[in-house]
């Protein structure tokens, strides 16, 4: 019996030079991009599949291909395709429903019924290779797989390999060698239905560019940036202008310059790396004088390009970015238009002034921002593409642009839905192995007025309300010349005006955030809820805004723990932030989550004169909130900006305004992070701080008792220690300012006599507060002479419970030669000072966490004066008129008692091994003569000294 040898195929026997087809691939996604730039080269495609292109063409368009193409991947040459026997399958797939029982579904599925590598084998061994390439070739063998394929790629590979050598043992008795630089590369890709094979015309990837000589973390790849140009419209040339402002290496600018003069991206491949120089087909003379007309043509268009040069304009906040992107662009071929770009390094933040001073007509804004890679959490990476298009659109109206687009890229696509494109397009494609999503198109450059500027007077008629109503009006009509001087879009429209309607109505922006006092209890609770509809429905009329739009909530009185807890409701809304702006700044409001929306209106001035002063300087933020004049101060051109806050929770919301603003948050001043976001008892970081600040804001609150620190905070008993203690902090030129709400509020006598002491309050209080009731009390203070003096802070103030144990140990600067040693008893009158903070007009403004309780057992005002008058034998001070010390201020201005020397016996005791020399220590005890409390001194200091009588103070019983 005799066996014939099978008939091998020649795939290109009737292959036609004129008229042939090809299979161009791209990245997933890249399709439309990869049509847009065939069409623009004449030829004409057709999408087969994802990532498959087919063109028919000649050889000419397909040199045109390699040269030219800034998308496609590869250019192949089909060979032939192979189908898989196929077999009906059953499978269970199980799911689960809504309540988490298991679901169980048969489903009938088609399988390969093959051995898949034998199968490849088989394919591979119909063709005759022989008459592809020859011994003296070599070849390799790349094989792409379906990942639902469970087979082992190497030896499917390995398969291939073998049956294209079985084919020249048979035929020629040899076989060629496989090398990792080959003259013929073959490609084959499989997946659960099919098999194909390919010569790989292209031998290498084209997306490869050669200009690419300085890296940054997680490049873009440049056929993905070329690709998403094309999708931008760059290619059209209508864009007059590109601006990247957080360009990276530059991939976007060198792609965008290089298409502008028709760069041929193929010349950096033309020395080997292509794969059809060994084909059998190839004219090297057609493609030698295509090669040398495309650097001919790509240098006459550099030149015109320099003479109608684009505005071009690349940014980072990264040095080393920068660099990089320079570097890219000299070795791209664009060093003779290197200079007419505008490459600097700055932040996001800058990118409205960049282009307030832009001239352009219709500019294209294109970027790649960092994924978290840079900026480290992706809390943070949300807010900064939210800021990057309110600064576009901002800085786009002050230069006058009427129309503009917008392109950018993301991990998220919640991330780009915040940009403010009119009608967008979102294109899902993929960064390496990172899937990303890229949202374009015409930004909107809208007016879009707040409420106070679209304001405008009008007849409103209620009966039952016109008295508000006619209030509201006359509030809004002054107020709205006002804002409109002053830049204002967030302000207190009205404050209990009239006693009925006893609310208070803030506008930031386009919201309206209407707070209801709580009613006395007199007042029934039907009618004070009727006139607060009556409010509500006045306001929706007279303002024209739509009831989502208007947040209510109710502020009563509020103790220590409960003024920045979360609204009960909150939880039963959906949490949302809303940004608003202040001053050219952003910031996030939250209207429904928490009593206070993260930015209080009555220190808006105070925010500018932190910023003013704060340009070059080392600032500190205490107390600092959601971050609000940390922001101010970080961009009015702070050297550092650090933020303290007892919650974790607030100055992560102040993180999200930094980003918000475009501001890095891993940028460093002297290889330390720039902006510092410190979650500690501000105390206690204080006490151990080291660190020197030009600009010092303090805006504690008015009581706090927080389980998160030692003791209670009242800012009348206690702020000259928290002064004192700042006030060490502050270089001998800086500025301080200090400002609190609580209406009381009275300044100690001892800091104006050690400090320079000025009230701005004057100067703080807005054009919508009321100055003759000041919302709050605020005051600069600097070192006397401009000297510093290290403050002893002992002298001048007691803690209550815990707080003073924070301060046990003495003046916390390491720099000191001095450690002052002293024992502060605790004075805490828990009714008085509760009775106190009952009448703060702030109504409860908390420290750190502002919202904060303390559980220790608490040691009262009679308990104090029992152990003072056994200690200095006194045996009353007097009930009346006691201060935040505890002590009658009456009785000691009888007796003309210095008031800054008054408890020295109490608490000030100097350790020997501290001082820096033997002298005595002079020491003053208190007594009582006739009557009358005298400050007796004591002799010095010294084992024989006779210590001083001690009254005992007997039981009544």
């Amino acid at each position: 019996m005799s066996h014939t040898a099978p008939v091998l195929t020649h795939p290109f026997a009737q292959f036609d030079v004129n008229d042939f087809e090809l299979v161009i691939t791209c990245a997933d996604g890249l399709e439309n991009a990869l049509l847009i730039e065939l069409d623009g080269f004449g030829i004409k495609g057709e999408l087969i599949r994802a990532g498959r292109i087919l063109a028919r063409l000649n050889l000419a368009q397909f040199y045109h291909i390699c040269l030219y193409s800034r998308v496609a991947s590869r250019v192949l040459l089909p060979i032939g395709e192979y189908h898989f026997k196929q077999k009906q399958a059953t499978t269970n797939q199980i799911s689960k429903d809504s309540q988490g029982r298991a679901i169980t579904r048969t489903l009938d599925t088609q399988i390969i019924d093959e051995d898949v590598p034998e199968a490849l084998y088989r394919f591979a061994a119909r063709y005759d290779w022989t008459q592809i390439f020859g011994l003296d070739d070599t070849f390799a063998i790349r094989l792409s797989t379906d990942k639902r394929m469970t087979v082992n790629q190497q030896f499917a590979t390995l398969r291939i390999k073998d049956a294209i050598a079985d084919t020249f043992n048979k035929k020629l008795g040899a076989r060629p060698d496989v090398s990792k630089t080959p003259d013929f590369h073959i490609f084959a890709a499989a997946n659960n239905k099919f098999a194909e094979l390919f010569l790989d015309l292209s031998g290498t990837s084209l997306h490869r560019r050669g200009y690419r000589v300085v890296n940054t973390a997680a490049p873009l790849k440049e056929n993905l940036a070329a690709a998403l140009l094309y999708e931008a419209g760059w290619h059209t040339g209508r864009h007059d202008a590109l601006i990247d402002p957080m360009c990276g290496s530059g991939t976007f600018i060198t792609e965008a310059l290089l298409m502008r003069a028709n760069y041929p991206v193929g010349l950096d491949k033309t020395t080997s790396e292509f794969g059809f120089y060994h084909w059998q087909y190839h004219d090297d003379t057609l493609w030698q004088e295509l090669v040398s007309c495309a650097s001919d043509e790509f240098h006459a268009n550099l030149q015109k390009l320099s003479d109608t040069m684009p505005t071009i304009i690349a940014s980072d906040a990264d040095a080393t970015a920068v660099h990089a992107c320079h570097q890219n662009l000299l070795a791209s071929g664009l060093a003779p238009i290197a200079s007419k770009i505008s490459l600097q390094q700055k932040p996001l933040s800058a990118l409205k002034h960049t282009l307030a001073d832009m001239k352009a007509t219709y500019p294209l804004i294109i970027t790649n921002p960092p994924y978290g890679e840079r900026l480290g959490e992706s809390d943070f990476i949300k807010p900064l593409y939210q800021g990057l298009g309110l600064s576009a659109v901002d800085g786009l109206k002050r230069a006058g642009v009427v129309r503009a687009d917008l392109a950018v890229l993301g991990s998220h696509v919640e991330y780009v839905d915040t940009l403010p494109i009119v009608e967008p397009a979102t294109l899902r494609c993929h960064n390496g192995a990172l899937t990303v999503y890229f949202r374009h198109g015409a930004m909107d450059l809208s007016d879009k007025p707040s409420l106070i500027e679209r304001f405008e007077k009008r007849e409103v008629i209620n009966d039952d309300s016109q008295e508000f109503i006619n209030r509201l009006q006359k509030n809004l009509a002054h107020l709205k010349k006002l804002a409109k001087a002053d830049g204002v879009s967030n302000l207190r429209a009205y404050d209990a005006d009239l006693p009925n309607y006893n609310v208070a109505i803030d506008i930031y922006g386009d919201k309206v955030h209407v707070q209801e006092y709580a009613p006395p209890k007199q007042i029934p609770a039907d009618v004070a809820k009727a006139r607060f509809n009556l409010v509500l429905n006045g306001v929706r009329e007279v303002l024209g805004v739509f009831r989502e739009d208007v947040f209510i909530k109710t502020r009563a009185r509020q103790l220590g723990n409960e003024q920045y807890t979360k609204n009960p409701n909150a939880d039963n809304k959906r949490k949302k932030m809303y940004v608003v702006q202040e001053h050219g700044a952003y910031f996030y409001a939250n209207f429904t989550d928490y009593l206070d929306t993260g930015l209080f209106l009555d220190h808006r001035n105070m925010r500018q004169i932190v910023a003013a002063a704060s340009r070059g300087k080392r600032v500190l933020n205490l107390f600092a909130y959601t971050c609000s004049a940390s922001v101010h101060a970080a961009m009015a051109g702070a050297k550092s900006v650090t933020s303290v806050d007892l919650s974790a929770n607030y100055l992560d919301w102040g993180r999200q305004n930094f980003a918000l603003n475009g501001l890095d948050l891993t940028a460093t001043f002297q290889d330390e992070l720039k902006y510092q976001f410190v979650a500690a008892d501000t105390f206690e970081w204080i006490k151990e701080n080291t660190e020197q600040y030009e600009v010092i804001f303090i805006d504690p609150p008015t009581f706090s008792n927080s389980k998160k620190f030692k003791g209670t905070f009242d800012v009348q008993r206690d702020h000259v220690a928290l002064i004192n203690r700042a006030m060490n902090r502050l270089t001998a030129d800086g500025v301080l300012y200090f400002s609190n709400n609580f209406t009381r509020f009275e300044m100690d006598e001892c800091l104006s006599e050690r400090y320079e002491v000025v009230c701005i309050t004057d100067k703080t209080i807005g054009f919508d507060f009321n100055p003759k009731k000041p919302i709050h009390q605020s005051f600069e203070i600097r070192h006397k002479n401009r000297l510093k003096r290290m403050a002893d802070v002992h002298d001048d103030f007691e803690f209550a419970d815990g707080v003073a144990d924070r301060f046990d140990g003495g003046f916390a600067d390491k720099s000191a030669s001095r450690q002052a040693q002293f024992s502060a008893k605790p004075v805490f009158d828990k009714k008085a000072e509760s009775k106190s903070y009952a009448k703060d007009g702030r109504q409860g403004k908390t420290y750190g966490d502002r919202h904060v309780n303390h559980d220790r057992p608490k040691t009262s005002s009679k308990d104090f004066k029992k152990s003072l008058d056994k200690k200095d034998g006194k045996k009353d001070f007097g009930k009346k008129d006691r201060d935040h010390h505890g002590f009658g201020k009456k009785d000691f201005a009888k007796n003309g008692v210095n008031k800054s020397a008054q408890f020295v016996s109490h608490r000030r005791e100097f350790d020997d091994k501290s001082s820096s020399n033997d002298k005595p220590v002079q020491k003053v005890r208190y007594e009582k003569i006739d009557g009358k409390l005298v400050a007796m001194p004591m002799e010095t200091m010294a084992d024989t000294t006779p210590k001083p009588k001690k009254y005992t103070v007997k039981s009544k019983t």
